[in-house]
């Protein structure tokens, strides 16, 4: 199915970018393997997702932090140390997705956004066959299930569900910002001030400096950052304001 949720974003099936070659029962045998094994087992986004529920990825606080001045810096775990652990936050989430599939599409890269009250997050964007597909790892452990019904195509469906856990894809990646910003203010929740890419694999630190009236994200320059939408104060909702400044990794976190 492809359905139409958005001007210029529609809902697609996990399998658009290739179906699994395996039963669950065999990908829990391909779980327990070796990790180099492991990754040359997985192919496609779908048998990556089906391994990363089966083996049972846990959401955990694991980044470390680091003060360098003022501003708070969140190293996060490699994408071998993430698929190593199988648990972690958003960022490790996403690096385990980059552990097994970089080199398997066109371009891979993360999806993130930024809120003035200084919380973020970090997801999964695919780039082929001329679209951008967009995926939440964390929306697939296994503890999000229930916030789901299954993907049937049916807008009821996902209605009823967590947006956020289903696949999308977009021609243009702005399309995604502006749904995501409909979706935020539907259920209530304070828009992000700034959604941008980081076009690598895998995603490295980040940065923040906070004071009571401002938010300021640093993202290294060597994940090759762009921004893809900086909201109006009336349409980023919440409170303060927000900025984002791409700068060097510092020395104490390479």
């Amino acid at each position: 199915f492809c359905i139409p949720v958005f001007e210029g974003v529609d809902w697609v099936p996990l399998n658009t970018l290739g179906k699994t070659r395996y039963t669950n029962a065999q990908m829990k045998e391909i779980a327990v393997l070796p990790l180099p094994e492991r990754k040359s087992r997985i192919a496609t986004l779908y048998e990556a997702v089906q391994l990363f529920i089966l083996s049972g990825f846990r959401g955990a606080f694991d980044n470390e932090d680091v003060f360098i001045g003022d501003t708070l810096w969140q190293k996060h775990k490699s994408p071998e140390q993430a698929a190593a652990s199988s648990e972690g936050c958003c960022a490790t989430d996403t690096n385990w997705l980059a552990f097994y599939l970089r080199g398997r599409y066109t371009e891979m890269g993360s999806f993130c956004y930024a809120n003035r009250d200084g919380n973020g997050h970090i997801t999964t964007y695919i780039r082929t066959g001329g679209f951008y597909y967009f995926i939440d790892m964390m929306m697939c452990r296994l503890d999000s299930q229930a916030f789901f019904s299954p993907e049937s195509g049916n807008l009821r469906d996902l209605a009823r569900s967590e947006w956020a856990g289903y696949l999308y894809r977009a021609e243009n990646a702005v399309d995604f910002c502006r749904f995501a910003m409909d979706r935020f203010a539907a259920m209530g929740r304070d828009r992000p001030f700034c959604f941008y890419l980081r076009r690598r694999p895998d995603v490295t630190a980040t940065g923040l400096r906070l004071s009571e009236d401002a938010a300021v994200f640093h993202v290294p320059t060597c994940d090759h950052p762009s921004i893809l939408l900086l909201a109006k104060e009336s349409e980023g909702g919440g409170k303060g304001a927000g900025s984002i400044e791409f700068v060097g990794l510092p020395e104490k976190l390479r």
